[in-house]
């Protein structure tokens, strides 16, 4: 009886343990962070007749040097910088390295804070170790609507439900199909707002990203993480 009770004791104790530690991160990133369940296309559906008929918006890709879906704005004659997902030092600073490089080509009209972009990619794969971040390339969650485009599914689905998440042919290239999206698609007008009017504090840009996300939350995680996990932390 001794011994039994010494079992359920230790068993008790591991099983106490194992709750209240943290689960490893998904294809969907971290567990507590919410992969959303957009209420509208907003990551990144852009009509493409208007994306290239538009002079203000074919101004603008050739500006970014984008590419939407199968249709490519410019070719792109250049690799882009790789992004390393192996550590968290490593992920921050070779994203920080391919926000730069794409920089060289972008207005500083059309740019966004490196913090912000960094916080969010960090949140949305779990410090670049989600399975959409190392398989398809995708570090901020964007979906494709068109199942012609190369796509990945959440665990477990195994069918086509209308979208995917998108595959791209680099991390990098995820990167500049961020831009175009917080650039150009109508659910960010009021951040592009606050940018235009001199804001450049990515705490406060935060504000203004609640649309990207079903998760209530998900402004205050961005701006947690870019207070606590990248502020003083990283040179950027």
């Amino acid at each position: 009886m001794k011994y039994f009770t010494t079992i359920l004791t230790i068993l008790g104790i591991y099983l106490f343990v194992y709750a209240c530690s943290d689960k490893p991160c998904t294809d969907d990133g971290c567990p507590n962070f919410d992969t959303p369940e957009p209420l509208e296309d907003i990551r990144g559906k852009l009509d493409i007749e208007e994306w290239i008929e538009n002079p203000a918006v074919t101004s603008l890709a050739q500006k970014i040097n984008l590419e939407y879906g199968v249709h490519k704005v410019i070719e792109r004659t250049h690799r882009l910088p790789d992004i390393d997902t192996s550590s968290k030092d490593m992920f921050v600073q070779s994203l920080n390295g391919c926000i730069n490089y794409l920089y060289q080509n972008i207005e500083p009209e059309y740019q966004i804070p490196n913090e912000l972009i960094i916080a969010q990619a960090v949140i949305e794969t779990g410090w670049g170790k989600s399975r959409f971040a190392n398989e398809g390339n995708n570090l901020f969650g964007i979906r494709t609507w068109n199942k012609d485009v190369p796509y990945l599914l959440p665990i477990p689905w195994t069918e086509w439900p209308g979208w995917g998440v998108k595959v791209y042919e680099t991390r990098c290239d995820s990167v500049r199909d961020y831009l175009r999206i917080l650039n150009e698609v109508f659910a960010f007008s009021e951040f592009r707002a606050a940018r235009d009017s001199g804001v450049v504090d990515g705490l406060v840009l935060a504000d203004y990203l609640s649309q990207y996300a079903s998760n209530q939350n998900y402004t205050e995680l961005v701006k947690k993480v870019i207070k606590y996990n990248i502020r003083g932390e990283y040179d950027i």
